[in-house]
């Protein structure tokens, strides 16, 4: 406690010196008087002073600031053990400002302390959907190649149908691989988004030309309600990204004869770009989570009709670098509207 005596001498030192030079100048007044019958009076009085200062002075720097500054010292090595201790109020402002900070400090430890048991608890997480997301194609084609080889290659109609579903099972492990690459790299920061205007309008209806065949083969109407210019600002790239994930999950999870309408249009000093559909729907319980990483509403019909189960995660990563605000709505068998707003 080197601080304690250190302190504790200095104020000590000034009170008794201040003392003693008050002392020694009423003795100079004394004898500027020719006051000599008052000369032991003076040399009790002053004698008895200094000791009652002493001890004075000493019991306050007891009171109030070497008992706080050691509760504080005990809260700081408490802490360090990842203990709370609760502190005082006290009188002295500066030690209670100290105080409210090492509070503060302790506060701030337990987010970080939370925060990280929820880091670890979704990296648990992912890990365990990764694994199992792998697993499953991998089985699948594992056990189409077994078949074909103990003899079902001998039969070209069944090899032809083992081939074919063993592919799009490797397929959906490409999609797969592809998105953890990607959301890896978008959480990481290694992926450089590259700012600038572009003509939301048209890649939109370029986009959505994209997947004309798919709406077809499920017999849904796609369409593109839009200007025919319509500028605004951010990564060409990655918004197309971004309406190729909405859209295809639009088709995958609409009803036979449905429809899905991308609308662009000006809104409030930006640009609003939504994707409508006429789908399942997703209950309000669900709608909270839709956006985390594999995370599945219906996890038969997801795995049918194909998708990484990230494509919604790498939706909201995309905006987010984008500041581009993000909106769900949704009501079972009636339809999903998801909706963002960029700058133009």
């Amino acid at each position: 406690m080197a601080y304690r005596w250190s302190l504790r001498g200095r104020v000590l030192g000034a009170a008794s010196a201040g003392i003693v030079i008050a002392w020694l100048v009423s003795g100079w007044l004394l004898l500027w008087a020719e006051e000599s019958q008052l000369w032991g009076i003076w040399a009790l009085a002053g004698l008895a002073v200094v000791v009652a200062v002493r001890f004075g002075v000493e019991h306050w720097l007891r009171q109030h600031v070497i008992r706080p500054l050691e509760d504080i010292t005990a809260a700081l090595s408490a802490l360090s053990f990842g203990h709370r201790t609760i502190l005082g109020r006290y009188r002295l402002a500066t030690l209670d400002d100290l105080a409210r900070a090492v509070e503060r400090v302790a506060d701030r430890l337990d987010a970080v302390e939370q925060s990280v048991e929820h880091l670890q608890k979704v990296r648990s997480q992912f890990l365990a959907n990764v694994s199992h997301e792998l697993r499953t194609p991998l089985f699948a084609m594992e056990g189409y190649l077994e078949t074909l080889l103990d003899g079902a290659l001998e039969d070209p109609t069944v090899a032809r149908s083992f081939l074919e579903k063993a592919h799009a099972n490797l397929q959906r492990l490409s999609t797969l691989l592809a998105d953890l690459v990607e959301i890896a790299r978008i959480e990481s920061g290694e992926m450089r988004m590259s700012f600038r205007y572009f003509d939301i309008a048209e890649l939109a209806r370029t986009i959505a030309q994209q997947f004309e065949g798919q709406a077809a083969q499920q017999t849904v109407t796609l369409s593109v309600n839009a200007p025919p210019e319509q500028l605004a600002y951010g990564d060409r790239d990655r918004i197309g990204q971004v309406l190729a994930n909405l859209i295809s999950n639009a088709i995958k999870y609409n009803v036979p004869g449905g429809r899905v309408t991308v609308q662009v249009e000006r809104e409030d000093g930006r640009v609003a770009i939504s994707v409508e559909d006429t789908g399942i729907g997703i209950a309000p319980e669900h709608q909270a989570r839709v956006f985390e990483r594999f995370y599945r509403t219906d996890a038969a019909r997801s795995r049918a009709v194909g998708g990484s189960g990230l494509g919604l995660a790498i939706v909201k990563h995309i905006l987010e670098a984008h500041r581009a605000p993000l909106e769900l709505r949704s009501e079972l068998g009636v339809g999903t509207v998801i909706r963002f707003w960029l700058k133009s």
